[in-house]
């Protein structure tokens, strides 16, 4: 077991505790999956995922990628994504790291390094193979949990270096776009930024486009490459993942019809049409099941509810 990569799956192996086990270390977090599942809806949040063991689809947009063990995962923006878990048993569950990102730190970096910037027009998400060094990183990191006094001084150090060489890397350009360097991308964010806060809003493309000073047909381009959807595509998703949030957690007992209104349909029936259409099911069958199946066992294991509600 000298491949860091390997010492790092049986480290973070150890401590997986369930689907979701949160670190002592700021904003890491281990997944566990026990066997595969189908395809299920969540949306990413700025974060980086490395795999360790199994596989995993996710689709965005009309986007299919897949990623394995030894291969991590960065989106620089909140991307409403299809994932399922391909590989994985009860005897070799899915691990995998999650890292939210830090705006601030990320910029911090950048603006301490000396070469030259690539700001060339990218997606907002890619994946890469993680290298010895990196994979290192990440192995020292994981071993500060069995260190908690360190972890305030230590931490921040290695998070500083896994970030710097994922800057050097070929994920460089895409975790770059954090620190809204490019204005391109800012312009894209903050779109992105008034649709989730105004997702019950009807908006015009061209209107949105305006108030971030691109035109619409360079908006629409620009949005649909960073996130893989088109402006109403991302506001639609994102509608319905509030919807399933406010049935599942907030308002269970509330009708769907004032869900739907809650959210921004007009119209029960296409509300009920695009919900069935994206979760596989209409509202209240799929919440009775999601409720049901938290309650299970190893077949339920990613009925958590952060991961329901996708916030995740």
């Amino acid at each position: 077991m000298n491949h860091p990569l390997e010492k790092l799956r049986y480290l973070v192996e150890k401590r997986a505790k369930s689907v979701l086990t949160q670190t002592k270390i700021p904003r890491l977090d281990i997944l566990r999956v026990g066997q595969p599942t189908e395809l299920f809806p969540e949306i990413y949040q700025p974060l980086i995922s490395l795999i360790l063991q199994g596989s995993k689809r996710i689709v965005i947009g009309d986007q299919v990628v897949d990623y394995r063990a030894g291969q991590s995962f960065i989106t620089s923006v909140e991307v409403p994504v299809i994932a399922e878990v391909v590989e994985s048993s009860p005897t070799s569950p899915y691990l995998a790291l999650r890292l939210s990102l830090d705006r601030a730190l990320v910029t911090e970096i950048l603006c301490e390094m000396d070469s030259p910037l690539s700001l060339s027009e990218t997606r907002g998400f890619c994946i890469d193979q993680v290298s010895e060094d990196l994979a290192d990183a990440w192995y020292r990191m994981i071993r500060l949990s069995d260190h908690p006094d360190d972890i305030d001084l230590i931490a921040p150090l290695i998070e500083r270096e896994i970030l710097y060489r994922m800057l050097r890397g070929p994920q460089g350009a895409v975790l770059r776009q954090i620190a809204g360097i490019d204005d391109r991308f800012f312009q894209i964010r903050n779109a992105i930024t008034w649709i989730r806060k105004h997702y019950a809003t009807a908006f015009r493309v061209e209107e949105l486009a305006a108030t971030v000073n691109m035109s619409p047909s360079a908006f629409h381009r620009r949005f649909k490459a960073t996130v893989g959807l088109s402006p109403l595509q991302y506001q639609k998703q994102i509608r319905l993942y509030e919807a399933r949030r406010l049935l599942f957690t907030e308002l269970g007992g509330v009708a769907a019809a004032a869900v739907a209104l809650l959210v921004g349909y007009e119209s029960l029936s296409q509300f009920s049409r695009e919900y069935s259409r994206l979760f596989g099911a209409p509202p209240a069958r799929d919440i009775r099941t999601l409720r049901q199946d938290a309650q299970g066992g190893l077949s339920s294991e990613l009925y958590d509810p952060a991961i329901i509600t996708g916030q995740v």
